[in-house]
């Protein structure tokens, strides 16, 4: 079943901690599946999912969390309203479709940049006309994202940097 497209001047929450269920959602993904030795865990804490772990760049160097989406939920959306709370890492929120290259679904990414602040948490507002496109870390031309395509969303922290993580997510909205 897909859903309306979202109204001009509207958003859609996508992802809400304060919906017990969100949890459950969500899955992991380490630098393992290629050899690496990162480590990313997630648990439930008082309303938002807590993601920590150690990133090792010896042979991989990222660990990533998505969950799927349901069909239409972001058509129509222009933009993303991410709330969360982070350490100094960078850290990027990413997204899928049906755009392959090589047989591969191509991520669409853009790196979380607090803007404005809300109740103790940081708003990071990405435009999606501007993601990056990539396949395995490495760049790759391809179309606009499509959102009424859009099929799974997720955070990636890939920063080149050996060491803990920590941040927390409560919220994600698509907005027109």
């Amino acid at each position: 079943m897909s859903l309306a497209a979202i109204k001009p001047g509207t958003c859609r929450t996508l992802v809400d901690f304060s919906d017990a269920d969100e949890f459950a959602r969500w899955e992991v993904v380490n630098d393992g599946v290629m050899g690496g030795l990162s480590k990313g865990h997630i648990e439930q804490v008082e309303g938002a999912l807590s993601f920590t772990g150690t990133i090792n760049t010896n042979g991989g160097g990222f660990t990533s969390l998505r969950r799927p989406l349901p069909e239409g939920a972001m058509a129509g959306a222009r933009g993303l309203r991410i709330v969360y709370s982070g350490d100094a890492r960078t850290y990027e929120v990413t997204l899928r479709s049906d755009a392959r290259e090589r047989g591969r679904r191509i991520a669409y990414r853009a790196t979380l940049t607090p803007g404005e602040s809300a109740e103790g948490w940081s708003v990071a507002v990405i435009d999606l006309a501007r993601l990056e496109t990539s396949l395995f870390g490495q760049q790759v031309d391809a179309p606009a994202f499509a959102t009424e395509k859009a099929h799974s969303i997720g955070l990636i922290i890939a920063d080149g940097i050996d060491g803990d993580f920590a941040m927390q997510l409560k919220r994600i909205e698509a907005c027109a």
